[in-house]
């Protein structure tokens, strides 16, 4: 049985519009992956890759613009969709592990509550069952329940990322595309974090780029 196809892009392009000139961050990008297939981009520093995943979401902050190309997530055309449109879609069905894990943390908040808060936003439980699912899911990563109530600068540079991680699983997502979430990390971290993603990847039924 053939997997289905979870996400398309055709001829995608993002530049950049700077006094220098034009940056060519993404060129005529053309890529497919199935459900549960993993994607790996691979190139340099500068050579587009988180651009490509911020287009994916409809990120790209100025001066850059998504100026061709077209991107079907299960048969919807993610460049036709309207912002409201795509905020039904960031994190319940694409989500994102950025490369600093702090972008996505508040350091007045402690971590259960940006886990129970993400999903008291976006979903209609009761309080009780979304804290039981923020437990859950720091388990899942690796970090102790007791941890539940400590704030971002207390843990380390890669139980943060644990915890951004957590953050993007938090809507059991379809896609969760992985920004070079170990770049900032030692290499014994590193092959942990990634380690982690790829049981994550079969426990969540989920694709990965």
């Amino acid at each position: 049985m053939m997997a289905e196809e979870l996400l398309r892009t055709e001829d995608l392009k993002v530049y950049y519009y700077t006094r220098e000139g034009i940056v060519r961050a993404v060129d005529n990008i053309n890529f497919l992956i199935k459900k549960r297939e993993t994607l790996g981009v691979v190139g340099e520093s500068g050579s587009g890759k988180s651009t490509l995943g911020l287009a994916i979401l409809k990120l790209v902050p100025p001066p850059g613009r998504i100026i061709n190309g077209r991107m079907f997530f299960q048969g919807m055309d993610l460049a036709k969709l309207n912002e409201k449109e795509m905020q039904k879609i960031r994190g319940r069905r694409i989500s994102m592990v950025f490369q600093d894990p702090t972008t996505s943390l508040n350091p007045l908040m402690k971590i259960g509550e940006h886990l129970t808060e993400t999903i008291l936003t976006h979903e209609k439980v009761k309080l009780e069952e979304a804290r039981e699912r923020a437990l859950k899911l720091l388990e899942d990563v690796g970090i102790l329940r007791e941890r539940f109530n400590d704030y971002p600068h207390q843990f380390s540079g890669g139980m943060r990322q644990r915890v951004g991680i957590a953050l993007a699983l938090a809507l059991k997502p379809d896609l969760v595309i992985a920004d070079e979430p170990t770049s900032s990390l030692d290499v014994i971290v590193q092959f942990q974090i990634l380690e982690l993603m790829k049981s994550l990847k079969k426990l969540y039924d989920m694709s990965l780029v």
